[in-house]
């Protein structure tokens, strides 16, 4: 293992930390003057290890990672750092071969990137006539963490992923959902992926980039009941009505963990309240992966004077959950179970008129969970 940072005290710390991790796992220090002033041959070295700061001149970041790959032009390099900004992300991007690493880790994240395979999360590299939409869904699909870094036509910007979410873009001095739609645009893109953790604040909460539908890269907005999210008006018209029932908190649809409709009261925030639904059905898909029909259809979660309920709504294949806020303790609580399977035999009934005298149905939505 080849380790490299700005200082010896953060070597020798994270020279302990491997160590401790794999016993009898042999060190080499970069540069290593040493062995060269001698004119011994180097150790054999299988992966670098590099502890990057966010400094000025040679501690600039990416500096020190540059310089192991001028020496090491092969070498699979995991960057250590406290957080991966735009400017992080474009040096790495062109040093390639890089896993990124958020700091502080625990020994078990340095123990599995040692045991990773450096070929499954190393640079895409670039190449052209190259699909951003696919390639990013490929890694979705995958539930793969990373940033996908894209240039073309003069303009350069990275899409972040965590688990297969979307989480943060940028592209010039456009952010979240505006930078995914300009990236996603661009035709002929230079494609790099560079695999790991950003650690970056997340500006998306919505996830309907993928999409199949011809063309449709924006995201509308969703505190009405007019979207075009394959649901049955009715139904949409129902779920607007329970969120306007007293002690009611909210009522949202969800589609494949995507919340693509619904309305919350004064008193909470939207955007926190859509993020949690939609972690609460990843949670949910998770189980039902693992547990298959013995997981139900709902999950529950009690945070405070809140309950959170999530509810499936028509058939699995389908993918649409119906998400419901309530106050704790309230008389709505006891017939909220028979409330949510209004709107879930609703929604049947519709589909089942819709598919007597209607043609095929139209593509799910991209499974995100």
């Amino acid at each position: 293992m080849l380790i490299a940072a700005h200082s010896a005290g953060q070597r020798a710390a994270l020279s302990d930390i491997l160590c401790a991790t794999r016993p009898g796992l042999s060190i080499a220090n970069f540069p290593d003057t040493e062995s060269k002033e001698a004119g011994e041959p180097g150790p054999t070295l299988h992966m670098a290890m590099v502890v990057e700061v966010h400094g000025e001149g040679e501690a600039a970041f990416g500096s020190l990672t540059q310089q192991v790959r001028a020496s090491h032009p092969a070498l699979p390099i995991v960057v250590i750092a406290p957080s991966f900004d735009r400017g992080a992300v474009g040096v790495l991007a062109k040093v390639g071969g890089v896993t990124m690493m958020p700091s502080p880790c625990e020994p078990s994240a340095l123990l599995r990137a040692m045991q990773a395979d450096p070929e499954a999360g190393g640079s895409l590299g670039p190449a052209a006539n190259r699909d951003a939409r696919a390639e990013l869904g490929a890694r979705v699909a995958a539930s793969r963490s990373g940033v996908l870094h894209v240039e073309a036509a003069g303009r350069e910007g990275a899409i972040h992923i965590e688990e297969g979410q979307l989480v943060h873009a940028h592209t010039g001095e456009l952010i979240g959902a505006a930078a995914v739609e300009a990236l996603l645009a661009l035709s002929e893109p230079a494609l790099r992926w560079i695999a790991g953790r950003s650690a970056t604040a997340r500006t998306i909460q919505h996830q309907g980039f993928l999409s199949p539908a011809a063309g449709r890269t924006s995201v509308k907005p969703r505190t009405t009941a007019t979207l075009e999210t394959g649901a049955p008006q009715d139904v949409l018209n129902k779920i607007s009505r329970l969120a306007g029932t007293p002690d009611i908190l909210a009522a949202y649809l969800l589609r494949d963990s995507e919340v693509v409709m619904g309305e919350c009261s004064a008193e909470l925030d939207p955007e926190i309240l859509q993020r949690t639904l939609s972690r609460m059905s990843l949670v949910y898909h998770d189980m039902e992966r693992m547990q298959g029909d013995a997981a139900g259809t709902e999950i529950q979660a009690t945070i405070g004077e809140h309950r959170l309920v999530l509810d499936r709504l028509g058939p699995t294949r389908l993918g649409f959950q119906i998400g419901v806020v309530v106050r704790q303790a309230t008389p709505v609580c006891k017939s909220l179970r028979r409330l949510i399977r209004q709107v879930d035999r609703s929604f049947r009934r519709a589909l089942a008129r819709s598919q007597t005298h209607a043609g095929p149905r139209e593509a799910p939505l991209h499974r995100v969970a």
